[in-house]
């Protein structure tokens, strides 16, 4: 005979029951808890790799882009480099060539001199057509000598024999023995803290004698040549200005190149060599200009008693 549950056990049994759904609900929610806390981390852990890969490849792209800057700046250096040393085997070249030009040149030259001499005393003095061809061969004579000594310059650049040299004394020397036409108004001006330069001073008298040369010719109606020492951060300084006509933007970049010119006489060696000199000093020298208004020359060169 089936026995029937009595009212107690069914109890007992609805107990066990209700305690089974509460542990299997609290079990569930553990689940659900460790499953978001593993997917959280997983997640997480995606983000934390994803922003670690793109830091690593920002960082990655600023090296790269360092690394091409500095290749860049180089290629650029290497680039200067082999300019230089074209320009100082095209200059070698043309040295020799100069060199050897004027010396053929300088005997000739002195012959046809010594003969104008002769002639000045032999023929009549009354003569005014034979004064006035005499007076012009002697003049282009004059010209071409300028030439020569302008190819035997650039030929023969000579390591500088460095001392303590006063700027603007130089300068003063430079206008003695060549003084501008009487058209052209000379300032002098010197900086008060103005420092010495270490430098050749025949070197840079031949270096400014060029350039004092080159703005009286930029003014052949007259105008102001002014000469100013300076001190330019730790080097000395000195600058030739005229108020010429100046010079056209596209010239600019090739004053300094030999053999260039834009005046009717003249090789175009006189800034050559006044660059090659400058160099040869541990200087520079560097142009401007702006048609109608002149032109300014510069040149900065060690100081004495400083390194570079």
């Amino acid at each position: 005979m089936v026995r029937t549950p009595d009212r107690a056990t069914l109890w007992a049994l609805g107990a066990v029951l209700v305690a089974l759904l509460l542990v299997l609900a609290s079990w569930t929610a553990l689940v659900h808890r460790f499953v978001a806390f593993v997917v959280g981390g997983v997640a997480l852990s995606l983000v934390t790799a994803l922003g670690a890969l793109a830091l690593i490849a920002l960082g990655n792209r600023r090296r790269t882009l360092a690394g091409l800057r500095a290749l860049e700046a180089k290629t650029a250096e290497l680039e200067r480099a082999h300019e230089a040393l074209a320009r100082t085997e095209r200059l070698a070249v043309l040295g020799q060539i100069a060199g050897g030009v004027a010396h053929e040149l300088r005997n000739p030259l002195g012959v046809i001199r010594n003969s104008v001499y002769y002639l000045r005393m032999v023929v009549p003095s009354d003569d005014d057509r034979v004064r006035k061809h005499l007076a012009m061969v002697d003049r282009e004579v004059t010209a071409a000598n300028r030439i020569v000594s302008d190819l035997l310059d650039f030929a023969r650049v000579r390591s500088p024999e460095v001392t303590p040299t006063d700027l603007a004394a130089v300068a003063r020397e430079v206008l003695e023995r060549t003084p501008p036409p009487a058209g052209v108004e000379v300032v002098v001006r010197e900086a008060p803290d103005a420092p010495c330069a270490a430098v050749d001073p025949a070197q840079i008298h031949q270096v400014l004698g060029n350039l004092v040369t080159n703005a009286v010719q930029a003014m052949p109606d007259g105008g102001t040549l002014t000469i100013a020492v300076a001190r330019d951060g730790g080097r000395a300084a000195i600058s030739v200005t005229d108020t010429g006509a100046g010079v056209a933007p596209e010239h600019l970049p090739r004053l300094f190149q030999p053999l260039f010119t834009t005046k009717a006489r003249g090789i175009g060696l006189g800034l050559a060599v006044a660059r090659r000199l400058a160099e040869a000093n541990g200087g520079t020298i560097e142009a401007w200009s702006e048609p109608g208004r002149g032109s300014r020359f510069t040149v900065r060169l060690p100081a004495a008693g400083t390194e570079g």
